[in-house]
């Protein structure tokens, strides 16, 4: 059993072997991360029924679902209505998300992200021919009589194949916010890469700022002087794990990718045709009902604060998110994620508010089922995108050689001169790149505390006795294997 701070509890026992107390329990570097199920009673009532019914009759994945119609509900809430993040500071939120579902094809992200988005996407194509219908009055107006005049600005709640510039215009009319839907996002990304130079960051920044909202301005050359007065921009995509994991690794690490909630899907299974319960009409009309907040346009803003229970759970979380922050030394890419839930909670928790019809203020009961849905679903499928899908660690074939051969030879601590003769590749490296190994390794739980024999040397590292019990046969395979590559090469070399 482990205790609060990850060691073993005294008299613990690992495969039926006692261990001392203190002991941490190490990662399994080559495990498989495996993405949770959702459990529905994080998901708001409103929204559980459709989520069950539609998983039933698609055969898809509950956690695409779920996810796919947060962002979709949070897109329909203007951005009129915030929610006051702390009590004495003016920090205010809106709904504002965006969320990766990650897989294969034959895990249905497609049809995941067109059922979730239905009903906004036909609220934009009402919105969208009216527009067209104004435009096409106005160009029907004689010229002397439009001189004063310009045309109406394009108001939109769904963006698709679109170029920056043309995200402006639509954003100049739509300052409640627009969703971004892409059905593959690696064409999203991809295109912010492929020119690189001054056009491809100034593409990313504008995207980056959509994250925020707030007002955004323009001064091109041709185009004049412009303001966008709420940048403000919901994405919903799919991507397949090896383009993320390209794109992951050759695109600028500014943090762009770790504003999304990944979740990984789980592979699909077949769906049903057969009569079911509507769910379809409520999940219409509750998008619809939430549209429809905050407008019409000129209503001054509605800024809902938590009360004491719910600012409680946030101030609990902003400390755990804190210590959260040493990941940084084992994955840079999860920690800055979870840099991001500071801000994502509070807009979850208004997005639950809203779905739930509303109030005066954020509860405590609102607050902590945003808080399980984060941290007992959110955050460990984000673990199994960045662990499993992207790579444990940057360096994660260094720290499994390193493990292995911590494993074959049975060691009770390791330096860098057996870092260096345990593996071929890791002979020509030198004390400074081997120290943020180990240290990884620590924090991974495979190695204790650094002992220091003399100044200026590098360290011994303890080994955790736990690994030697966890991994024993896996070890004995590696010693095995090493064992009969020596004897292979003695044998070829007489």
């Amino acid at each position: 059993m482990m205790v609060a701070n990850g060691t073993y509890a005294p008299g613990t026992k690992v495969e039926g072997v006692m261990l001392p107390p203190g002991v941490y329990e190490p990662v399994d570097l080559w495990g498989q991360f495996d993405p949770p199920a959702l459990d529905l009673s994080l998901m708001p009532d409103n929204l559980q029924a459709w989520v069950q019914v539609q998983a039933y009759r698609m055969g898809a994945d509950p956690a695409g679902l779920g996810m796919a119609a947060l962002v979709a509900c949070a897109a329909a809430i203007p951005d009129q209505i915030k929610v006051k993040v702390k009590q004495h500071e003016n920090w205010t939120q809106s709904a504002r998300l965006w969320a990766a579902l990650v897989g294969l094809p034959s895990t249905g992200k497609s049809p995941i992200i067109s059922a979730a988005v239905r009903p906004l996407r036909k609220l934009d194509d009402q919105m969208f021919k009216s527009w067209r219908s104004e435009v096409a009055r106005w160009n029907d107006t004689p010229k002397d009589e439009r001189t004063s005049s310009t045309p109406a600005p394009q108001r939109r709640l769904m963006l698709q194949d679109t170029t920056v510039e043309a995200a402006q215009g639509v954003l100049e009319g739509s300052p409640w916010g627009v969703m971004m839907l892409q059905d593959e996002l690696s064409g999203f990304f991809g295109a912010m890469d492929k020119y690189g130079g001054k056009g491809g960051s100034a593409d990313r920044a504008f995207w980056l700022q959509s994250w925020n909202g707030d007002t955004y301005n323009i001064n091109r050359i041709g185009r004049g002087a412009n303001q966008i007065p709420n940048l403000s921009i919901s994405l919903l995509g799919g991507i397949q794990p090896d383009p993320i994991r390209k794109l992951a690794a050759d695109a600028q690490d500014d943090g762009l990718l770790q504003r999304l909630f990944p979740i990984v899907l789980r592979p699909k299974t077949p769906g049903v045709d057969e009569p079911l319960q509507d769910v379809d009409t409520p999940y219409s009309q509750l998008i619809t009902w939430l549209r429809s907040q905050g407008m019409p346009l000129g209503l001054p803003e509605l800024v809902i604060p938590f009360d004491d229970g719910a600012q409680a759970i946030r101030q609990k979380l902003e400390r755990k998110h804190f210590e959260l922050q040493s990941l940084e030394s084992v994955s840079p890419k999860l920690a800055a994620h979870v840099g991001k839930y500071d801000a994502l909670f509070p807009r979850l928790c208004l997005t639950y508010h809203m779905i739930a019809g509303g109030g005066p203020v954020i509860t405590v009961d609102t607050a902590y089922r945003v808080s399980c849905l984060l941290h007992e679903f959110l955050f460990r499928h984000a673990t199994v995108f960045y662990s499993g899908v992207l790579g444990l660690s940057d360096d994660h074939d260094r720290l499994k050689n390193i493990a292995a051969y911590i494993l074959a030879h049975r060691l009770d601590c390791i330096t860098n001169r057996d870092v260096q003769r345990g593996d071929r590749a890791m002979r020509k490296i030198d004390n400074r790149d081997i120290q943020p190994l180990l240290e990884q390794l620590h924090t991974l739980g495979w190695l204790d505390d650094a002992r220091y024999t003399k100044v200026g040397v590098p360290p011994v590292w303890i080994v955790n006795p736990a690994v030697h019990v966890m991994f024993a046969e896996r070890g004995q395979c590696e010693a095995e294997r090493r064992e009969l590559a020596k004897t292979t090469i003695q044998q070829a070399l007489r």
